[in-house]
Formats: C-alpha cells, sequence, structure tokens
C-alpha cells in the first residue's frame, strides 16, 4: 500500500470540477485509471465545492488545484467517523494524511494493488468488499488499527512523527511519502472539522398494531407526526418493531423481525414498501428469543442480534444476513427474570453495546464492551413503581452518546434523562398515547438533523 496512486498516475486527475485557481497540466483523468465509489452515499453537495474551492489555493503539496466536490465529501466522511469516535483532531490529520498519500481522496472501487479497495487501500484481510468502500467503516478500521499498533499515537508532533503513525498502520513501501502530505491534511481537517454537522438527536414514535401505522416525530415534545405511513404489518401477529440506521445515512428507519419464520424485513425510507434487506434465519426455534439492533462495529450501519433468556447468552451479527455470530458471550442474566435488555452508545465510542433493567428493584446495567463482566455504569431508580414503564435508549441531546428514559403507558408521558444516573428527566412532556391500546413505542433519529 501507499503507492497506488504514484503507481499508475505522473499528475493527479479528478472526474469533477476542480477549482483550481491556476490552470493545472495536462492529464489523463483518474476516474479513466480506476473505478470509485461515490463517499457520501447521496452525493457531493455544493457546501463541498465551496470549500473545495476555498482549499486549492492554501494546499502546497499534491492537493493543490485538484480539490473539488467529490474529494471534499470523501475527506468529510473520514473527519465526521473520526469525530463520531470522539477521537481529536490529530486523528483526523492522520486519517487524511494516509488517504492522501495512499489514493489522493479517491474511494478506489477497483484492486488495482493487489486487493487493494477504498480510500485507506486496505486489502482483503481488513473486512469485505462492501466495508472498505464504505469511509466510515474503514475509517473505523484505520483508527482501531491505530490505537492498537500506536498506543500512543496522541504523542505524535512534527510532521516526521505524524507521518510515521500512518506507516505503522499501513506499512506501506513508501514511507517516506506520508511526512510531505501532512500539512495539506492539517489544513483540510481543519476546513472541514468545524462544517461537520453535529450528532443526530433521537427522538420517539410509535406503530400501532391495531392497523399497521408508524408515527414518528423528530422533536421531543407532544405533536403532529412528522412522517406517518401506513402499512400491513398489523397481518403479522406478534411481529417485532425495529428501528436503526440500516443503510449508514444517518437516519433511523424500521423494519420487523417474524418470530413465525425467523426473518428479517429492513426498510431504508419512512414510507411502505418492499423490504431493502430481507434474511432468513432459524431463530424462530428459540422461544423467547429477545430480538436487538445496533452498530456492533463502529461502521455506520445498525444490524442485529439476539439474547437468548434461557442460557443469557448474546448473538450479535455486523451484516444484514444469515450467519454466525460475530459477537457472542455468556452472561448470568437468566437469573434476572424478565430483564430488560437495552443497547446504545453509552461511552460515545460509536460503537453500541448493551445493557439490562431489573423491573424488580429498577436498578439499570450497562456495559462498554461486547462481552460478559461489572458494569460501567449501574445506578438505582424508583421505576419499578411505575406499572408497565416502557423502558428507552437514545441520544436526547446530540452528545453523541446513549442514554435513558422512560414511557408512561398510564397516562401517555414520556420522562427522559441525558446522563447515566438516577435524577430528574431533562425531558418530560404528555401524550394522548395512552388511549391507543398496545402502542409499540419507538425511539431513533428520524431526519438526521
Amino acid at each position: 500500500m501507499g503507492g497506488l496512486i504514484l503507481a499508475i498516475m505522473a499528475v493527479l486527475g479528478s472526474a469533477g470540477q476542480a477549482f483550481a485557481s491556476e490552470p493545472r497540466p495536462a492529464e489523463e483523468p483518474f476516474s479513466a485509471l480506476v473505478k470509485r465509489a461515490d463517499c457520501d452515499k447521496n452525493g457531493p453537495t455544493q457546501r463541498d465545492g465551496t470549500i473545495a474551492a476555498q482549499l486549492n489555493p492554501r494546499l502546497t503539496k499534491d492537493m493543490r488545484g485538484y480539490m473539488d466536490a467529490y474529494r471534499v465529501s470523501c475527506a468529510r466522511e473520514v473527519v465526521e467517523a473520526v469525530q463520531a469516535r470522539k477521537f481529536n483532531k490529530k486523528a483526523a490529520v492522520i486519517a487524511i494524511t494516509t488517504v492522501i498519500v495512499e489514493t489522493h481522496i479517491v474511494n478506489v472501487a477497483e484492486k488495482v494493488d493487489h486487493t487493494s479497495l477504498g480510500l485507506f487501500q486496505q486489502q482483503d484481510p481488513w473486512g469485505s468488499e462492501a466495508n472498505r468502500l464504505n469511509p466510515t467503516w474503514a475509517t473505523n478500521a484505520f483508527l482501531d488499527a491505530m490505537v492498537r499498533k500506536v498506543p500512543d499515537w496522541n504523542q505524535a508532533t512534527t510532521d516526521a512523527q505524524i507521518g510515521a503513525v500512518c506507516q505503522k498502520v499501513q506499512v506501506s513501501a513508501y514511507p517516506e511519502r506520508y511526512p510531505v502530505q501532512v500539512s495539506d491534511a492539517k489544513i483540510i481537517v481543519d476546513a472541514l472539522w468545524t462544517t461537520t454537522p453535529p450528532a443526530g438527536r433521537d427522538s420517539s414514535g410509535y406503530y400501532n398494531p391495531a392497523d399497521g401505522t408508524f408515527h414518528l416525530r423528530n422533536a421531543l415534545s407532544d405533536g403532529a407526526s412528522n412522517a406517518a405511513w401506513g402499512t400491513a404489518l398489523e397481518t403479522i401477529p406478534g411481529a417485532i418493531i425495529l428501528t436503526g440506521d440500516w443503510n449508514g445515512d444517518r437516519k433511523d428507519s424500521t423494519g420487523y423481525y417474524d418470530p413465525r419464520d425467523g426473518t428479517f424485513h429492513l426498510r431504508n425510507d419512512h414510507s411502505d414498501g418492499a423490504s431493502n434487506a430481507a434474511w432468513d434465519t432459524a431463530l424462530e426455534t428459540i422461544p423467547g428469543a429477545i430480538i436487538l439492533t445496533g452498530d456492533w462495529n463502529g461502521d455506520g450501519k445498525d444490524s442485529t442480534g439476539y439474547y437468548d433468556p434461557r442460557d443469557g447468552t448474546f448473538h450479535l451479527t455486523n451484516d444484514h444476513s444469515n450467519g454466525a455470530s460475530d459477537y457472542a458471550w455468556d452472561t448470568a442474566l437468566e437469573t434476572v427474570p424478565d430483564a430488560v435488555v437495552l443497547t446504545g452508545d453509552w461511552n460515545g465510542d460509536g460503537k453500541d453495546s448493551v445493557g439490562y433493567y431489573n423491573k424488580r428493584d429498577g436498578s439499570f446495567h450497562l456495559r462498554n464492551a461486547l462481552s460478559d463482566g461489572a458494569s460501567d455504569y449501574a445506578w438505582d431508580t424508583a421505576l419499578e413503581t411505575v406499572a408497565n414503564a416502557v423502558v428507552l435508549t437514545g441520544d436526547w441531546n446530540a452528545d453523541k452518546k446513549d442514554s435513558t428514559g422512560y414511557y408512561n403507558p398510564g397516562d401517555g408521558s414520556f420522562h427522559l434523562r441525558n446522563a447515566l444516573s438516577d435524577g430528574a428527566s431533562d425531558h418530560a412532556w404528555d401524550t394522548a398515547l395512552e388511549t391507543i391500546p398496545n402502542a409499540v413505542v419507538i425511539t431513533g433519529d428520524w431526519d438526521g438533523a
């Protein structure tokens, strides 16, 4: 790695507008040499083009005159992934330096250099082709490797030291190329760090099993639904409603699990229609299996899993398909009758993990790692005194950390708290939802704002 682009082209190219302040030399377009994939599934934005025009005259190394809306969109995805993991700006500089050298900020979609793909030119052992072409997943994989291989990465201060961190992760045949691009990487990160949108805030909604309708609201308050649609889901008895960001567009949508045949059905849009992802499992053979959703590996996409209340085991998968669990571990949770299993990103590391609420005493127990062990957060409440309270999880204040709350079906009221502790609600409001028997309350970031 580290030499793909320089090996196949003498000068940089671009398939989009250059926004350069001076004419570029004649060149063979990069898009004619290798196939590339979108970085943002919605494509570059107008603001990406504006930022590119601002960057080009300021850059002094390889990227000068060659930033365009596409390349800015790719850099933006990398920076957003770094920020979602709560890493600092230096981590973003290390990542952007790497993608400048590896691909000149192009999501390379064909294997030109052995099996390498994507912005970081990650080879087959890193992960699936789809994952390596997903900038969020690829960035998180790079960050994981950085932390593992260079635990003191944050001590790097000079361009040479930052380049050395890149080299230890990438193991390039051309280590001398990284330090040269650090100055441009710093300028690009500075431009994007302040323009990256804040994390989305979760809100609530409900599914009415009487008529198969969904009703979602973006604000943490009572009022009209921002999205509502009908389905025929009421014809599937016992359907378990699921929510998550299935396609990595930063917006949660819905789906369902059919306990009769073990099938999953997920849809990316807030509307009725065919499933965007559907697969069969043998999960119907596990009585009482509790279905879970979350982003277990930090790739920006939620997937599924289950908890087996018979033996206290967890089984989670990263993909939308049947197959072996990517994470599986045993607990003694089966000794807690009717434990309410919870999922969420409790520490803001960009990865969801699990926990539980104990109905018997109102206590919460959350763990950051996907393994058995002591709770990282545990606190007591008086929630056991609220009959049939529905426990909720979500990021209520857009701090990139999930916390808890509850819905009271006795009076239709919501009560949410930002901290992982007992105390007064930070968000509370009343609704008339108690008038809808068996309403299934759901939470998610419906609008991605």
